[in-house]
């Protein structure tokens, strides 16, 4: 095996560690628990609404997309065929609205209501997207989750922003995404995120 073969098989096992690392389904744990945290800092209230949130707005949608890989009726847990994301997109809003009503009937705090109700309008809104336009879901979910923590915790955290970077990168080099897909669906969860939590009222 050539050397330019070795570096691209390295350059390869890279972008996949850093394209599975940058799951949504990862990484929107992450930012609820963070913008949580932020309206809610006693942990047996933050353990309560997260686990249910997260429970709701990730959990079961990435169930649900696994069962769809046993079963073959999509690619891979990234979905890669664009028409093939409708059904689950779906299954999120139709679940992160059973959570939101979840949250109201155990009496979460107005705070955290609006950003369940900020989750369930940025899924829907992620649907229609992808219905005109195969958006990585990756980068519009670390676009939207950096934009909510920034905006509650301040410049501090603006390097989350670059992060998107090598997330790019490893979709870009997946051949996952062209690169108008990789721009719009950053710019589209930005846009997005900011635009709903600001008619929330969240800041």
């Amino acid at each position: 095996m050539s050397q330019t073969e070795d570096r691209g098989e390295g350059t390869q096992l890279v972008a996949r560690a850093i394209s599975s690392l940058s799951s949504p389904y990862l990484t929107a744990p992450l930012f609820i628990l963070l913008a949580g945290y932020y309206y809610v800092q006693d942990p047996l209230e933050i353990a309560l609404y997260g686990s249910i949130t997260v429970g709701f707005t990730v959990l079961i949608p990435l169930l649900y997309t696994l069962h769809l890989c046993r079963t073959g009726r999509v690619d891979s847990v990234h979905i890669i065929d664009q028409r093939s994301r409708l059904g689950p997109l779906a299954i999120t809003g139709a679940s992160t609205a059973v959570g939101l009503a979840l949250l109201y009937a155990v009496g979460a705090p107005q705070a955290i209501l609006r950003l369940a109700v900020l989750l369930f309008l940025l899924a829907a809104t992620v649907l229609m997207a992808t219905y005109f336009l195969k958006v990585s879901g990756h980068m519009a979910a670390w676009g939207a989750g950096a934009t909510i923590v920034v905006a509650l915790y301040g410049p501090v955290l603006v390097p989350l922003f670059l992060v998107a970077l090598p997330i790019a990168w490893s979709r870009l080099t997946l051949k996952r995404h062209t690169p108008l897909e990789v721009v719009a669906g950053f710019s589209y969860g930005i846009g997005t995120a900011a635009m709903i939590a600001w008619l929330l009222g969240l800041w």
